[in-house]
């Protein structure tokens, strides 16, 4: 397996309309900014024999008191999940410097994540706005 760390902007096509096809879910943000072609932010692809098996990526993100966050997101493919596929797409991210001290996620399995790859993660739940939990 191989893990490459780049601006999401530099991915290419292809790559970007299987990950929004086949490795996000439908009515998530980050298909719905592919679909705008949004891509800010940087990305960890994770490559099994060429082909693309699971994700992690990073964005600026302000939350409502206006602090800055670097924000932790990942996708595994169903096939390929429980294998540490995310942690090590996170790591990439670590590694290449672009998760800064403030690291937000949003969901209690990535904090599972961020945590296992070495990250200080704190999780956020919505409520009338994404608060700490």
């Amino acid at each position: 397996m191989t893990c490459d760390v780049l601006p999401l902007c530099d991915l290419d096509d292809s790559d970007l309309t299987y990950i929004r096809r086949r490795l996000t879910k439908p009515d998530s943000d980050f298909n719905k900014k592919l679909r705008r072609g949004e891509t800010d932010g940087q990305i960890a692809v994770v490559r099994d024999q060429g082909e693309i098996v699971g994700w992690a990526r990073t964005e600026p993100w302000v939350d409502c008191s206006g602090n800055g966050w670097d924000t932790l997101e990942a996708f595994v493919a169903e096939e390929c999940r429980h294998r540490g596929i995310a942690s090590f797409a996170t790591c990439g991210l670590e590694a290449a410097g672009c998760l800064g001290m403030l690291v937000a996620v949003f969901h209690p399995a990535m904090y599972i994540v961020g945590t296992r790859a070495g990250v200080r993660v704190t999780l956020f739940s919505k409520g009338e706005a994404w608060v700490q939990a």
